[in-house]
């Protein structure tokens, strides 16, 4: 039996299913999966999901059952925790949090995106989530949601639905991570699912930093999908460290005037891992802003890719559209893949892409060695020096510590610690 019919299988043995995980299921029943066949698919690691045993979500855990220990808080923000898929309502910080913010549109419609397009992981997400969760954010805010996954075969999945109001501020932290030890080289044995649907309606302002430190017990999966109204912003930070095999999907729509999507990316995948990535950015109004930096270290027999498709509509008069991709192979079985590719439809625009791949730079090594540091102190600052334009931009100090950290462990040479913040 195919993956797709035991997940629809194991949905319809879980009782009375919510309308929106009733309409996911319907999509997925009629469209399926991707698989390697589809052009945006071909290098993610699709085969894995067959060999899965369990689709379901973890059970209820004990109330009793202690909290995994969590990584500091983030000065000035309020934190949500979820350990596989479920709130943890005994963090205060949790509590603090949903008080403050309004549920909304949890039953939001699925969108062409998730039913038909490269969103369709999310449609499990949405079928399977044991607690979605939808805010609207008003005002300014700062919001750090940490999502957990214990050991075990069950799935773990998260649903969530953020609305930004008009002119409302929000600096939102996701981090991903397992909850304990796990064997090293350990094939995956668990789905990781996460959706996330972001609106940003009239002059709203989003920057969001994403973790990504699953572990090799999990095969990752996830889907953001952000409309922007005019005037809106999107600034994403989006850093993949997992020790898992890992693919990410993210389309951005900027639906209204004078709206702009910044993303700066950061993958690395060591071993025999793979991190993958789609960034779909969609200009349909006038005076649209769209630039993508990506930086990937594929190590030892790792793979790293990286896809980013801008569509530039007729009506996209004036847009200005950048795009940056370097990837670095270090290792004589690693492999690094980027596609840039732009669809432009209207002669008014500014645009400019870039796509190299290599290894480190042999003179830059020599002379580093010349000057008395050892090869494995030369090699990791070289690779730090290549990572540090996108790392740069993480903030606070605190997260940026603890990402330079987690992207440091991804690293066939780690760097000395006097490199990181």
């Amino acid at each position: 039996m195919s993956a797709v019919a035991r997940i629809l299988e194991e949905f319809a043995a879980q009782g009375t299913p919510t309308p929106a995980g009733r309409a996911a299921a319907h999509a997925l029943r009629e469209h399926s999966l991707p698989t390697r066949r589809d052009e945006n698919w071909h290098y993610a690691n699709l085969r894995a999901l067959e060999q899965l045993t369990h689709f379901s979500p973890n059970p209820q855990p004990s109330p009793e059952m202690p909290l995994p220990h969590l990584p500091d808080p983030l000065p000035g923000f309020e934190r949500i925790v979820y350990l596989d898929g479920r709130l943890q309502r005994q963090h205060a910080a949790t509590a603090a949090a949903l008080a403050r913010l309004h549920d909304s549109g949890l039953d939001a419609p699925v969108s062409a995106f998730e039913a038909a397009g490269d969103g369709r992981f999310g449609l499990v997400a949405r079928m399977f989530a044991p607690e979605p969760l939808s805010l609207r954010v008003s005002g300014t805010f700062a919001l750090e949601i940490i999502s957990l996954s214990s050991a075990g075969a069950f799935g773990h999945y998260t649903d969530l639905n953020i609305e930004l109001a008009p002119d409302a501020r929000l600096e939102l932290v996701e981090h991903l991570a397992g909850s304990g030890p796990e064997a090293a080289g350990a094939e995956p044995s668990a789905l990781t699912c996460n959706t996330l649907r972001l609106r940003l309606e009239a002059g709203s302002q989003l920057v969001h930093t994403r973790l990504q430190q699953a572990p090799s017990s999990s095969l990752l999966y996830e889907t953001v999908a952000a409309r922007l109204a005019e005037r809106a912003t999107y600034r994403l930070r989006q850093l993949s460290a997992s020790a898992a095999n890992a693919r990410s999907s993210v389309q951005v729509q900027l639906q209204g005037r004078e709206s702009a999507v910044e993303i700066q990316a950061i993958a690395a995948a060591q071993g025999s891992h793979s991190a993958d990535t789609l960034y779909t950015t969609l200009h349909e109004a006038p005076g649209t802003r769209s630039e993508l930096l990506f930086r990937g270290i594929a190590s030892e027999r790792a793979h790293a890719a990286c896809s980013a498709d801008v569509q530039v509509g007729a009506e996209a008069r004036g847009s200005r559209v950048l795009q940056s991709l370097r990837g670095l192979i270090d290792g004589k079985g690693a492999e690094v893949n980027l596609r840039p590719r732009l669809t432009i439809n209207t002669d008014d625009i500014q645009a400019a892409h870039g796509a190299t791949t290599g290894q480190l730079d042999e003179t830059l090594l020599f002379y580093l060695l010349s000057r008395g540091l050892a090869p494995e102190a030369a090699r990791s600052l070289l690779k730090w020096a290549f990572l540090s334009e996108a790392m740069g931009q993480v903030g606070p100090a605190a997260l940026r510590k603890r990402a330079e950290s987690a992207i440091a462990s991804r690293l066939s040479d780690a760097p000395a610690a006097e490199l990181l913040l």
